[in-house]
């Protein structure tokens, strides 16, 4: 059955309107439409993936699907795509009747940032089915699971006593995990409290794991600025300073740490337009992924005014530029590093694998595009 659209068709805007949108320029194989067709194209007709070159069948899905499944949903919702809207829906109906093993249980960051979806769908649909299971993911990540672990247990009971998730790790990835769940619940439901303890928690991190120059550590004891760990923490941002309110107490430190981030990497960009695996070192290889959240970043803060579009069009457009032209003929992006578990090792980050079509690389640049259409 198709979906009841709760959203205003892009047909509908006025031409005055589309032509105030400072990417407007972007035409012929850099037309964002034209990318976010392409990109979500190849997400429909692509099988729940496998874990990397892992040969095994899904065992259940994981966030980089789950975070390129968000972008087509949001890229739907801002085309007014309702053919799209469908098939991502019909992609979601079998993991709540005969693939129920594919549903993650809220038990890890990475495994709740699923509620996304649901939560997203019930923005597009009205579906309350979906507002109640989207809403499970995003209350169990501050409810305190039960345990028999008494030492994990008493470590779960601090962060909540901080007021902070009990899934804190203190990894850059988690700022977008959690983030983007508890901005979909805020987004669906209108209640104060999931973006406020989102933006409560962000502060947290801010604090100990970004750097004086503004870039992240991948974690306190991972001392690199890998760049799709940094690409995780700007989406992260990206994502609370779009939703919170403007007396948010937090919103002017979150504001602030953003401003500094994007002023390093504006820094930092390559002459191919992107960013390098290792963010601070130029000479290292490109990477597409993280420059690709980066991007997403600053064309969210140009945007919405949070970034002077005279400084920062130049580099969108040469990003931009740069990272359509690694993105083939049937929509899939290449120079994705693949999964990457934190490590005291520089080199394991140089010598990481990259997996051309990867999720990891997918997701962004459908925000990318989306972010780009009025």
């Amino acid at each position: 059955m198709r979906p009841l659209l709760l959203f205003v068709s892009a047909l509908m805007i006025p031409a005055s309107v589309l032509a105030a949108n400072p990417f407007a320029s972007f035409k012929g194989d850099i037309d964002p439409v034209t990318v976010g067709n392409k990109v979500c194209k190849r997400f429909v007709e692509t099988p729940h993936p496998n874990f990397d070159a892992n040969p095994q069948p899904t065992r259940e899905i994981t966030y980089p699907e789950t975070c390129a499944w968000l972008g087509a949903l949001r890229y739907a919702e801002k085309t007014g795509d309702t053919v799209l809207v469908n098939q991502l829906e019909q992609r979601f109906l079998p993991i709540v009747g005969e693939e129920r093993r594919l549903q993650p249980l809220p038990d890890h960051v990475d495994h709740s940032v699923f509620g996304t979806i649901p939560l997203q769908l019930y923005i597009l649909t009205g579906n309350p089915l979906y507002h109640s299971m989207g809403r499970w993911y995003a209350d169990a990540q501050w409810n305190l699971p039960v345990t028999n672990d008494e030492k994990r247990a008493a470590k779960d009971k601090e962060y909540s006593d901080k007021g902070l998730s009990w899934q804190t790790r203190y990894w850059i990835d988690d700022m977008f995990m959690i983030s983007a769940l508890q901005g979909q619940a805020y987004r669906a439901t209108g209640d104060k409290k999931y973006i406020d303890r989102a933006a409560h928690e962000m502060v947290d991190y801010l604090g100990k794991i970004q750097c004086p120059n503004g870039l992240f550590y991948h974690a306190e004891d991972a001392p690199f600025h890998w760049c799709r760990g940094n690409g995780w923490m700007a989406a992260g941002m990206t994502e609370l300073l779009s939703l919170l309110p403007e007396d948010n107490q937090n919103r002017d430190a979150i504001m602030n740490s953003f401003r500094k981030m994007m002023e390093t990497l504006a820094g930092y960009q390559k002459p191919d337009g992107l960013w390098a695996q290792l963010v601070d070192d130029p000479s290292v290889w490109s990477e597409t992924s993280g420059s690709a959240m980066f991007l997403y970043a600053m064309i969210s803060g140009v945007k919405n005014g949070w970034l002077p579009a005279k400084k920062y069009m130049p580099i969108i457009e040469k990003g931009w530029k740069g990272l359509v032209s690694h993105i083939n003929s049937e929509g899939d992006i290449d120079g994705v590093c693949e999964g990457t578990n934190r490590t005291n090792d520089r080199d394991f980050y140089l010598n990481r694998r990259t997996l051309p079509g990867n999720m990891h690389g997918q997701a962004p640049v459908i925000w990318c595009a989306t972010a780009m259409i009025d």
